[in-house]
């Protein structure tokens, strides 16, 4: 363990290093909003903390009973502050309170303000739920009643689905419940973004097993599967239509290409600018039904469109009145963002909130500069769309990723939103998996839990509701907090 004057010595160090950060940083600070000036300061010391923690400092100061400073993310100056103090302390310096709790206490504030600015006012439960639309919804007269009775808190509209005068309709019923509950409801519209997607399988589902060949096409968006030999080989590939056919163009040999969420697995072996010839790798049971419209990712290649599309911007038109925010779908950089802020501004929609859908790893490489890009208008935020994520990096990645995501979003007192399949199985059939069940009572660390849609959804919403206002009273965000002792009912 180092002595305490070393530490000292460490603790001073990372304090002049976050000062110069702010100083270098200081026109990205600038640009930020006014209620997101402390928040922009917080989130570079935050990441100048990172750069230069010292490898066993943290092991040190628990030792010796101070913060680790880990899990201080909303407040990186008022923590580091009050360490140096006990530090000096201890060297025989004497006490001096250098970070009073209303420092540490702000950073928090900053973030449930903004939480609360973006997705309502927040249930005892802590964390919001959002709950995904049916597209028939304005046709049963009382289900948003019913989901409000069960714990919705935010609506959300996936304009990957439906059409105008469907999305019309359901706001119009989310409304008119909330008013009748006496709430504000709040409504989130989903772009569909540039999805890359197969083709219309024309014969039906087309069987994809390890060692076939696609020849992926942007010809007319037909899918046609080829007869295979006596043997079970395929002497010719299966013509696979993708879109948009930027795609084809970006692979390169050696790319990897997911298809259906990752259930099969293959990779680029030629490229032309028609034309692309895949082989497969891996495929989930053995042989796997590759049906109509699947998404297709491919994590190597930089594929040349924007993430906010002609089609996203039709929606945006359609949506204007309705909508209180809008997320926008495979962010990969600033500019991303800063797209949307002028398609809003040119239809005077400059006060509608921006959620930016952390779900590639270019998001997640260049997440900083995306938070303060956010940080120019008032309400925003970040949804972590964990599906494409782990297809993109690799499920044994996802972990550490959403670990991280969350930490810098605190660090920027941004909300998050928690989604993809959280209770799919609940929300499909009736019953959770233990694991799902877990999932969903991490989601505690967000602003903000995502179901989809499925015929129990009134039921997984009473569910999770229950779930977290359980879990609210024992965790608090990453921080862990002890109660009495009563019993696993009770907690």
């Amino acid at each position: 363990m180092q002595p305490i004057p070393s530490m000292l010595a460490s603790v001073e160090s990372l304090l002049t290093s976050i000062s110069a950060a702010v100083a270098n940083e200081r026109p990205s600070i600038q640009r930020a909003g006014p209620d997101w000036t402390q928040s922009a300061t917080n989130l570079v010391q935050y990441a100048e903390l990172r750069r230069q923690l010292p490898t066993g400092l943290q092991a040190d100061l628990v030792r010796r009973g101070l913060s680790s400073l880990s899990r201080r993310e909303a407040h990186v100056e008022p923590t580091l502050r009050a360490v140096h103090a006990a530090l000096v302390a201890m060297n025989g310096g004497g006490w001096i309170d250098e970070s009073p709790a209303s420092a540490m206490d702000a950073g928090v504030a900053a973030l449930e303000r903004h939480a609360d600015d973006l997705l309502g006012p927040a249930h005892p439960k802590g964390t919001r739920i959002m709950v995904s639309l049916p597209p028939a919804m304005a046709d049963d007269a009382t289900l948003a009643d019913r989901l409000i009775d069960a714990g919705m808190d935010v609506g959300r509209i996936n304009a990957a689905h439906g059409n105008p005068e469907q999305w019309r309709a359901n706001a119009a019923a989310l409304r008119d419940s909330a008013a009748r509950a006496g709430r504000r409801i709040r409504l989130c519209v989903d772009f569909a973004g540039p999805k890359v997607r197969t083709g219309v399988c024309t014969e039906g589902p087309i069987e994809i097993r390890p060692g076939d060949r696609l020849r992926l096409h942007a010809d007319d968006g037909r899918s046609t599967g080829s007869a295979r030999a006596a043997d079970g080989s395929l002497p010719e590939p299966h013509r696979i239509a993708v879109t948009p056919v930027e795609l084809l163009s970006a692979l390169e040999p050696g790319h990897r290409v997911l298809i259906d969420d990752g259930n099969i697995r293959g990779r680029c072996t030629a490229s032309s600018p028609g034309e692309a010839e895949v082989v497969i790798e891996r495929v989930r049971s053995g042989a796997w039904p590759l049906k109509d419209r699947k998404g297709v990712n491919v994590p190597d290649s930089d594929v040349p469109i924007p993430s906010l599309t002609e089609a996203d911007l039709t929606t945006l038109d359609a949506v204007a009145g309705l909508a209180d925010m809008v997320a926008l779908s495979f962010v990969r950089s600033p500019q991303d963002v800063l797209d949307l802020h002028r398609a809003l501004d040119a239809r005077g929609l400059a006060n509608m909130s921006v959620v930016a859908k952390v779900e590639t790893p270019q998001a997640c490489h260049d997440l900083p500069a995306i938070l303060l890009a956010l940080m120019r208008r008032p309400a925003c935020g970040v949804m972590l769309a964990r599906g494409d994520l782990g297809v993109e990096i690799g499920f044994e990645n996802l972990p550490i990723a959403q670990d991280e995501v969350l930490a810098l979003c605190e660090a920027a007192h941004m909300p998050v939103i928690w989604a993809t399949q959280v209770l799919e199985s609940m929300t499909e059939h009736g019953f959770p998996t233990r694991g799902e069940v877990t999932d969903a009572a991490d989601s505690a660390r967000a602003d903000a839990v995502m179901l989809g849609i499925g015929p129990c959804l009134l039921d997984t919403t009473a569910f999770v509701h229950d779930l977290l206002t359980r879990i609210q009273r024992i965790r608090a965000r990453s921080r862990a907090l002890l109660v009495p002792w009563g019993g696993w009912n009770h907690a």
